[in-house]
């Protein structure tokens, strides 16, 4: 990206950069704004662009597509996914197709498997051919996988091809292969079947009287297009290759997976849980995203949470009269509630790693149960007995057995938290629902009901 924004001894410096662009986009002079855009130095471009209003967004990106629609796409490619999304969403299905169509094949199925299907048929209509029939193969994988990560874009040779042959097409199809991973050349049959592969370097550095049948081998093992991310993150950690030929079902060669596309997909996947985690529907927000778009994100957390809310309440509502005669009580449910559900968010989060890295399977419950449950009780033991000091201290004409009620109690809190925390992740994973989307609120819900109960329950046993 830094070569396309920088022009040899020209950059834009100055402050009122935004004003600047905005001014050239209220011309509609196209040429105008792709000059102004490509002179932006690299650390000012995309918050130049987020700076401008809506309206005027929408406008600046149909104008770089007039005037360079390669140039357009580029620039796209280097704003979230999401962004890039609305961006297309709101396009009309000519333009649309004209910045997609320069989008590397791996960002064009990210970008296409989250529009609507409507649209996205659309879109690909608009599209060439060659570019649209390689979407649409690729739509077929889920996303995640190798089939939906890898570049379609590789160098590809039959069998029998003279190294002369090779060289020669190369070198007379250099612009077109440009953007194509070059690493690697892969040999394959009549039936496009995978045979073997070719390092790059061993084409240039191999003496010139060595065959190629000598030079391809298995120097690199294949994996299959279905395979997922887990597996993919595993093969790459025991590999030292940084590609390997994505075949499918049949033995067919259908692209190439990178291990920097697997690195960033792996990336994106924990920048989304932890999105998930914090509450936004889908993983996904920026504040450059529609505002609508946004309110809607954010209710469809919030709402369902209004029920999981009360019925946490709804405990302490069964033993109000306890409340009305120990006061006291009022002061200390929030501490053992909110360090009950700061107990589980740590077991949630270990567990969405390792099940990220592959280190467990959603089966092993009671693998989990059987590590959490010690350090529960120990972890629940220390802080119970730090919360019981506090409440001596605070209330100490009421006696020792008020911080008995909150030592005990919160011990027992923090190892139901710990339990459920650990084990949830895994539920929601059996369930097929995103354990980091709802893992969250619910494990809230249910420490904090866990909590109340506790106290109240020994309180009125106790206290009363």
């Amino acid at each position: 990206m830094i070569c396309g924004f920088l022009q040899t001894g020209i950059m834009v410096t100055e402050p009122g950069l935004e004003e600047e662009l905005l001014r050239r986009i209220e011309s509609r002079d196209a040429g105008s704004v792709l000059d102004f855009t490509r002179r932006l130095e690299p650390s000012d471009t995309s918050l130049t662009i987020s700076q401008l209003p809506e309206m005027e967004q929408d406008v600046f990106w149909q104008l770089l597509i007039v005037a360079d629609s390669e140039f357009a796409a580029d620039l796209a490619e280097h704003f979230p996914d999401d962004y890039a999304e609305d961006l297309i969403e709101d396009m009309d299905t000519d333009s649309a197709a004209k910045l997609l169509d320069h989008f590397d094949s791996d960002e064009q199925v990210e970008i296409l498997s989250r529009l609507d299907e409507e649209q996205s048929e659309q879109i690909l209509d608009k599209m060439s051919d060659e570019e649209s029939e390689d979407v649409e193969r690729r739509l077929q994988y889920e996303r995640y996988t190798a089939g939906a990560l890898m570049m379609t874009e590789i160098l590809v040779f039959p069998h029998g091809a003279s190294r002369e042959e090779m060289t020669r097409s190369l070198r007379e199809n250099y612009d077109l292969h440009r953007s194509y991973e070059h690493r690697y050349i892969f040999e394959v049959d009549d039936r496009n079947h995978w045979m073997g592969s070719i390092p790059m370097r061993k084409l240039v550095y191999a003496p010139a009287s060595e065959d190629p049948s000598t030079l391809y081998g298995p120097h690199i093992q294949p994996v299959q297009a279905t395979d997922d991310l887990e597996r993919l993150r595993a093969i790459f950690d025991r590999v030292d290759h940084s590609v390997v030929p994505v075949l499918d079902s049949a033995g067919v060669l259908v692209g190439a997976l990178t291990r920097a596309a697997v690195h960033e997909a792996v990336a994106k996947r924990q920048e989304e849980q932890l999105m998930q985690f914090g509450g936004v529907i889908g993983g996904e927000e920026l504040r450059i995203m529609p505002f609508t778009t946004r309110c809607l994100k954010r209710l469809a957390f919030l709402m369902p949470s209004i029920l999981l809310s009360y019925l946490a309440v709804g405990v302490i509502a069964l033993y109000e009269p306890v409340i009305e005669q120990i006061t006291t009580l009022a002061i200390f449910l929030p501490m053992v509630a909110n360090l009950s559900g700061a107990a589980g968010n740590q077991a949630v989060a270990v567990s969405i790693r390792e099940l990220t890295l592959g280190l467990i399977d959603k089966r092993q419950l009671g693998r989990v149960l059987g590590k959490e449950v010690m350090l529960g009780l120990l972890n629940g033991l220390v802080i119970g007995l730090v919360l019981g000091l506090i409440a001596f201290l605070m209330r100490r004409e009421e006696g020792i057995r008020l911080p008995i009620v909150l030592a005990v109690s919160y011990t027992i809190s923090s190892m139901v938290a710990v339990c459920v925390g650990g084990c949830l992740p895994l539920v929601m994973k059996r369930l097929g629902v995103d354990p980091a989307m709802l893992s969250s609120p619910i494990l809230t819900t249910m420490t904090d009901m866990a909590s109340f109960f506790m106290v109240l329950s020994l309180a009125s046993q106790l206290l009363l």
